[in-house]
């Protein structure tokens, strides 16, 4: 066990969309990712909820009947099977939490490894 520091753990992250896996628990995995100017197509996980909570900077999350806007320290829960797609117009670092396999080349702009 240790702290991790979120910031930290961001500034070893060299390229924009390269995630960085930081922790796993209960068979969940918090990943850091870097975006900007990206928009994802709308897409649901039929699974797993998601958690987008920022770190730095901000980014929109778009859903069929409204769009939510965070800023660093906010987060926002996306339940299972609701379509969504994140909106990074400038400078973002996003901490996602979900289950381990949620995230894939498919609903990540094909740059998740």
């Amino acid at each position: 066990m240790e702290a991790i520091n979120l910031k930290k753990e961001a500034s070893k992250i060299e390229k924009l969309f390269e995630y960085k896996t930081i922790a796993k628990m209960n068979g969940n995995v918090f990943t850091l990712v870097k975006a900007k100017n990206r928009t994802l197509d709308f897409h649901a996980h039929p699974d797993s909820d998601e958690v987008f909570f920022i770190v730095e900077g901000e980014m929109k999350l778009e859903f069929r009947n409204k769009i939510i806007e965070l800023k660093a320290g906010e987060m926002c829960v996306v339940p299972k099977g609701v379509e969504h797609r994140p909106v990074c117009e400038t400078d973002v670092t996003a901490m996602l939490i979900e289950t381990d396999g949620t995230l894939t080349s498919g609903n990540t702009g094909g740059t998740y490894k």
